[in-house]
């Protein structure tokens, strides 16, 4: 099963055991002076040993504090960094993956939060789109020198032990802004002409060949396309891809530039897969190995842009976040098991709005101390019962049972769920249903039993005498106090949803514009 998909692969002299790559994602688990930290060896170690075949640690800062990109990002602008480091390629490596560091530089994008009332520089005095700052062109000179932090970076990479390094030229940072015309009006040899665009990081993938060694793999995160009226088109990334084929690069991986954030940090509604037509378009112009990614969720799915030739690995991010063992449920055949990323993008509000650690609606132990994410057998196992079939309840079944436990679990509908069957019923939310999916398969592995349409009282409680009862029994809707609300023309929306009914001709007035309220009016629309 999934024969292409386990297959070896090679990036330069690299040789993956598979060809699954864990996606570079901010955790923001590092010290905040820019030091490996154990919860940032933890995460990246659980998913080496989850059967990735290469790991690309995330968003590493080659230059501080005009490179910093985040709240705890980790940095390897300095040799001092480099035992810690160490660490985390050693971890990996003992997980039995590959190591890569991304290489990265916001340029115009780092946020002011993190640069410590420095002006963020870029290669042209563009004023940046979110709120209009104008950025400190970088001279000719200061060109020449990040190039060369660029090439210092991977050598620390490369004595830290790690196997390879990626080159973060899309999202809008600093090597896209080089490469975008709308970003770099530059009168020199950097700017202008493709040619002159591509100098940038043609000379930072030539420099670490040269100084770090030709064996010494160079991916990039290459912009395909900027999704901006006037930026890069397919066509261009196509011409750069080519290029960098030319000046040593050792595989790409595509994605989106300047204007698509809202396209990469995808909500649930977009399908699997929308994005690897990038990959697809590059591979046509490459030789060299092009890497997928964009919402890869499930190992079919996976396999199937394999074998059709679209891409030669793929880069799991978010999937990987929700279930680190993805691969090795994958090769097992138990597609079942993997507890599949519904794209509800808790973790970019984590990251990207609060600068909070990373975290996860669907995994708990993500972003957490390793000590908390231990679950102990119980040295005495008890007898629980738990009433309500919701998340909540699916969930404390689960691990009460992974504790040991034996766990009863009594729902009063015929169905496991509770308000996510609800929550799944408007446009763009069936990917709710792949919670109570999981659940449905994982309790009775576990020897939950599962009793359903039986409604729980006290005295059904006292009856069966469990040693621990673990009440789930969900929220009430918030029902505010209006007169006439309690109408037969009034309906709450989850009644509506849950009933899925349906109206024709009619007209409604909807009291709450939050998310429910949003979700409600396009069912019915």
């Amino acid at each position: 099963m999934f024969q292409t998909l386990f297959e070896p692969g090679s990036i330069g002299k690299m040789t993956l055991k598979n060809r699954i790559i864990m996606a570079p994602i901010s955790t923001n688990l590092a010290g905040g002076d820019g030091t490996v930290s154990d919860e940032l060896i933890f995460h990246y170690a659980e998913r080496a040993r989850g059967g990735v075949g290469l790991i690309t640690v995330e968003n590493v800062c080659l230059a501080y504090p005009l490179a910093c990109h985040g709240a705890a990002q980790p940095r390897i602008d300095d040799d001092a960094f480099i035992p810690g480091l160490r660490r985390l390629a050693d971890a990996i490596h003992q997980g039995g993956a590959k190591a890569a560091a991304e290489l990265t530089h916001p340029g115009m994008s780092a946020g002011l939060r993190y640069i410590r009332g420095e002006t963020p520089v870029a290669p042209s005095a563009v004023p940046r789109p979110k709120d209009g700052l104008v950025p400190r062109a970088l001279s000719h000179t200061e060109v020449v020198e990040v190039v060369g932090q660029y090439v210092q970076a991977a050598r620390r990479a490369y004595e830290a032990g790690f196997d390879a390094v990626e080159l973060q030229a899309c999202h809008g940072l600093l090597i896209n802004q080089f490469l975008s015309p709308l970003t770099n009006k530059r009168q020199d040899e950097y700017g202008g002409s493709r040619e002159n665009r591509a100098r940038f990081l043609v000379e930072i993938v030539a420099g670490i060949k040269r100084h770090v060694g030709s064996d010494f793999p160079v991916m990039v995160r290459l912009v395909a396309e900027d999704m901006l009226e006037g930026g890069l088109t397919l066509e261009d990334g196509r011409w750069f891809a080519r290029r960098l084929e030319e000046a040593g690069a050792d595989a790409i991986h595509p994605d989106f530039g300047l204007g698509g954030k809202e396209k990469r940090l995808e909500p649930m509604p977009y399908p699997q897969a929308w994005r690897v037509y990038l990959a697809a378009e590059i591979k046509k112009a490459v030789s060299i190995p092009v890497i997928a990614v964009g919402v890869i969720r499930e190992p079919r799915v996976a396999e199937e842009i394999l074998e059709a030739g679209k891409a030669d690995f793929v880069a799991l991010g978010r999937a990987l976040i929700a279930d680190p063992d993805w691969p090795n449920k994958a090769r097992a055949g138990e597609e079942q098991a993997i507890r599949r990323c519904i794209g509800c993008n808790e973790c970019v509000m984590a990251r990207h709005v609060e600068d909070a650690p990373l975290r996860c609606s669907l995994n708990a132990t993500v972003g957490r101390k390793p000590e908390a994410c231990r679950l102990e057998r119980a040295k005495t196992p008890k007898r629980v019962l738990i009433i309500g079939g919701g998340p909540a309840g699916m969930e404390a079944a689960r691990v009460a049972a992974l504790r040991g436990h034996r766990v009863a679990l009594y729902e009063r509908e015929t169905h496991l769920g509770g308000m996510l069957n609800v929550a799944a019923v408007p446009p763009g939310k069936e990917k709710l249903n792949w919670i109570t999916e999981y659940f449905a398969h994982e309790l009775p592995r576990l020897g939950v039993e599962i009793h359903l349409g039986e409604a729980m009282d006290a005295e059904r409680v006292r009856a069966l005498n469990p040693d621990v009862v673990i009440v789930a029994t969900g929220s009430e809707p918030a029902i505010p106090d209006i007169p006439g609300v309690d109408g037969p023309n009034v309906l709450v929306a989850q009644e509506l949803l849950a009933r899925r009914m349906r109206f024709t001709g009619q007209r409604f007035a909807l009291v709450g514009g939050g998310m429910l309220g949003l979700e409600t009016a396009a069912y019915l629309a």
